[in-house]
Parts: C-alpha cells; sequence; structure tokens
C-alpha cells in the first residue's frame, strides 16, 4: 500500500499511476488473463471445428451422391426387371391358353411338322434373288 506522501510501503503490490489511479504493475488480474485465453481460445477451436465439419462433411456429401446414384441405377434395374417379368407372364399365358401360339412356337424352336406336310429346304442364295 501507498501512504499518502505517494511513496510505495514495503509488500504492496499496487502503487498509483502517474495518472493518479491505482493500476496493478504486474498486469492485469489473473481472472482477466484467464479470460483474454478464453476469448482467444474460443474462435480459434470454432474455427479448427467448422474446418473439420467442412472437410469430414465433403466426403459424406460425395457418399450421398454415390449411394444417390446407386439407388437410381437399381430403381432403373428394378423397372426392366419388372417388364421383363410382365412379358414372360404374358408369354406364359398366352402358352398355355392360345394353341395357335403353342403349335407357332413349336414349329419355330423345335422344327415339328403336321403329318401330313411337305418340308421344302430352300439355298440360302435362291432367298437372296428375291424368291419367296
Amino acid at each position: 500500500m501507498n501512504d499518502f506522501s505517494g511513496k510505495s510501503i514495503k509488500g504492496s503490490e499496487s502503487a498509483p499511476a502517474s495518472n493518479g489511479s491505482w493500476e496493478n504493475p504486474s498486469g492485469p488480474p489473473p481472472f482477466e488473463r484467464s479470460r483474454a485465453k478464453v476469448l482467444w481460445f474460443l474462435p480459434v477451436f470454432l474455427g479448427g471445428l467448422i474446418l473439420y465439419l467442412v472437410i469430414s462433411g465433403y466426403g459424406s456429401l460425395m457418399k450421398l451422391n454415390q449411394l444417390a446414384q446407386r439407388r437410381d441405377t437399381l430403381v432403373q434395374s428394378n423397372h426392366d426387371l419388372n417388364h421383363t417379368n410382365e412379358n414372360m407372364y404374358r408369354e406364359i399365358v398366352r402358352l398355355k391358353q392360345d394353341p395357335a401360339y403353342l403349335e407357332e412356337i413349336a414349329r419355330k424352336e423345335f422344327g415339328l411338322v403336321k403329318p401330313d406336310e411337305i418340308i421344302f429346304f430352300l439355298d440360302q442364295e435362291y432367298k437372296k434373288e428375291g424368291n419367296p
């Protein structure tokens, strides 16, 4: 502490400043130093956190885009398979119910003929000339 003469008393931590205010010559009190550290650390921490989220989030966005493309591919494949299924179902029904269609398939795929039919084999050159 100081006495009224302006001289510092032994063991005191503060002295009057030249402007007449009392200041601590060793700097700001400890709680202000820790507050300054927190105020400095907080933006650095938030900046680092944002940087991490941007970097790791970018990979997640790429993964999300890949999954969306894969989903679209699977949806298209599913649509195509459903269409093929419908066509096969129609053919099964037609084979079961339409004797003329069954006969046509038997003639084309297995080379079957009726008992009184005569088969003529024509050369490929004869067909190319425009003859039926």
